[in-house]
């Protein structure tokens, strides 16, 4: 193992690596817009929909293939993996640590917890919320590493990888100085929830979260995206070869469908399953000025023309996922696709229908 560690390291300091906000080039929305539907089409979009403003239900859709090979279309219930989006409920399991006495504050610093972490005493529970913490993101060295020695890694073991290299190299930066994306800062929160609650992560997701919302497609998603009820991944047209979702974790190993997703927002954006205070930490308050990012728990924020979202998406292999929720309108968007590497295309999606439609 110690081999495969120094290896890691090496590649995980020297490599550049990509997160699921690296795609956050300005789009400019469709100007021809005649409806969502047309406008999906219009996308050659592949993948599932789902857009309500309050009471209305403005489109919930498939396009494209779930199978290309066996000629099996997308539905409004095929389940994607939904990658960083994942992020919203290890953020909402947090809350419910709180809520149960189980942490006191999210200032306090994670070496309340750990005394293996290096620099634990100066990264709080909320600079690894918000990713303000200048931990490397581990995500791009240990696929690297995985997929050239195909070599299995536990949450704990790039645990161990991420002590080992913030040991040696440092912090990006001094925690709480700047925002940095970074995975490694969810991974660190799934394993807390495990460490506090006693349970497996998903099985806390699934007794706080999933359960009560009546979310049962929602769960850790398989490495092999085949047969009922998911769709397969997809890059330039080439189906995608199974992922070991080990790896993304409590930062993005979640698959999930349409009907999930609505409840969520629903959930999220109603009265009863979170407090006020709570959801003033989820959601953080807008800049003024459109255009502009906030972050919360898991969760951004904008203006768009003048209208409040919060919103995260998703990049994992195979699939492109968003979700945003305009609560002023009680407005929500889901778009799940079974394509990879499709930023663009969902800043386009994210622009074009929040102006048209809210």
């Amino acid at each position: 193992m110690r081999v495969y560690l120094n290896l890691l390291l090496s590649i995980l300091m020297l490599a550049l690596l990509v997160s699921c906000n690296d795609d956050e080039t300005e789009v400019q929305p469709q100007t021809d817009y005649t409806s969502a539907d047309e406008f999906f089409e219009s996308l050659d979009f592949s993948g599932s929909v789902l857009i309500e403003k309050g009471s209305s239900e403005i489109l919930r859709k498939g396009y494209g293939y779930a199978d290309v090979t066996a000629g099996e279309f997308n539905s409004k219930t095929h389940v994607y993996r939904i990658g960083s989006m994942t992020k919203a409920f290890t953020a909402v399991g947090i809350i419910h640590l709180k809520r149960d006495g189980l942490i006191e504050s999210y200032d306090q610093p994670i070496s309340d917890f750990t005394d293996e972490f290096p620099f634990a005493d100066q990264i709080t529970l909320r600079q690894l919320l918000t990713h303000h913490s200048g931990i490397p993101d581990y995500t791009g060295a240990v696929e690297t590493l995985s997929a050239s020695q195909n070599q299995d890694f536990t949450p704990e073991e790039i645990f161990e990888i991420l002590v080992e290299g913030v040991a040696e190299e440092g912090l990006n930066f001094e925690p709480g100085t700047e925002f940095e994306y970074s995975n490694s800062n969810y991974l660190l929160l799934g394993l807390l929830i495990e460490a506090l609650s006693g349970q497996n992560y998903h099985d806390y997701l699934k007794t706080k979260i999933f359960d009560p919302l009546g979310m049962f497609a929602t769960k850790e998603g398989p490495n092999e995206m085949s047969g009922a009820p998911y769709a397969k991944g997809y890059l330039n047209g080439s189906e995608v070869t199974p992922y070991r979702m080990q790896i993304a974790y409590s930062a993005g190993d979640l698959v999930s469908n349409l009907e999930d997703m609505e409840k969520w927002a629903k959930a999220l954006m109603g009265d009863t399953y979170l407090t006020a205070a709570e959801k003033e930490e989820l959601f953080a308050e807008p800049y003024s000025e459109d255009g502009y990012n906030t972050i919360g728990f898991g969760w951004f924020t904008i203006k768009i023309e003048g209208k409040l979202m919060y919103y995260h998406g998703g990049d994992i292999n195979g699939f492109t996922s968003f979700i945003g929720l305009l609560p002023d309108s009680n407005g929500v968007i889901v778009m799940l696709s079974n394509e990879q590497d499709k930023g663009e295309m969902r800043n386009l999606i994210q622009e074009t229908i929040t102006i048209n439609e809210f």
